[in-house]
């Protein structure tokens, strides 16, 4: 065959997880977990509370260390641990590979002392080493588009909760990640910035940024997601595409789940 007309391979999904497994004060809250995410997709992480989907979200930067199993990004390992013996990775080695790896948290973790646009441009500063004009620009950039181009020099303190949230997802972009992760993102906002965080997060799925999500917003779920996850004591136990889990699903959990939200 022409070598032009071969077809392309496809590509290796960006996010692997292999058997995870975690224990927490003594209760297993990942059990066997298996996970590809594919580039460009928006997986969103539902179900009851300790079903394990923010340990499983944690894990995928290493906030969580496994007791076996593995996780690639981009595939690059981020943990390995077989036979209760830990794959070593340096502090160093970790922080490079976590820099692909935007995390967005409940709580914005600003720092206070720092304007909005100081809290986007000082880490691709510090830690990628890049030129502090430029970072500025991009941080400017990176602010005008999630709506607070003109919050450059507030401080946490001057800005809602939406505000802050923002701009959380404006220095997790700054760093250019691969993979953007978000921890129930809204669940420390009033009703009424909700909207205005979840519309942010819409257009970087529009523009098919790879997101991993945890949240109780079900019409978010619904509307953006590629696939849904459903977990249950430390288990994927459903995975379907939003329409298809909330019209007809599968599992008797996740059934009286989905009853108990609606």
């Amino acid at each position: 065959m022409n070598a032009e007309l071969r077809p392309t391979p496809p590509e290796d999904p960006i996010v692997v997880v292999r058997k995870a497994c975690c224990t927490l004060g003594g209760r297993r809250v990942l059990d066997e977990v298996d996970l590809d995410v594919e580039r460009g997709e928006v997986v969103v992480l539902i179900g009851p509370s300790g079903a394990g989907k923010t340990t499983l979200l944690r894990s995928l930067n290493h906030l969580e260390s496994l007791d076996s199993g593995e996780v690639l990004i981009g595939g690059v390992s981020i943990a390995h641990r077989e036979a209760g013996s830990q794959r070593k990775v340096s502090t160093t080695e970790l922080a490079r590979r976590r820099r692909e790896i935007g995390f967005v948290f409940q709580h914005f973790n600003l720092f206070p002392h720092m304007t909005a646009l100081e809290n986007v441009w000082n880490a691709p500063v510090r830690v990628l080493g890049r030129p502090k004009a430029e970072a500025k620009e991009d941080a400017r950039a990176l602010l005008q588009r999630v709506g607070l181009g003109d919050k450059g020099e507030s401080r946490p303190s001057q800005l809602s909760g939406g505000q802050q949230q923002r701009v959380a997802i404006a220095r997790a972009l700054a760093m250019r990640p691969k993979v953007m992760l978000f921890d129930e993102p809204t669940s420390a906002l009033d009703v009424e910035m909700v909207g205005e965080v979840l519309e942010v997060m819409r257009e970087l799925a529009r523009e098919q940024m790879t997101m991993v999500v945890v949240t109780h917003e079900m019409r978010f779920a619904r509307d953006v997601a590629d696939r849904i996850i459903v977990m249950d004591a430390g288990r994927i136990i459903e995975a379907a595409p939003p329409q298809e889990l909330f019209s007809s699903p599968k599992n008797e959990r996740t059934k009286s789940f989905l009853s108990t939200i609606h």
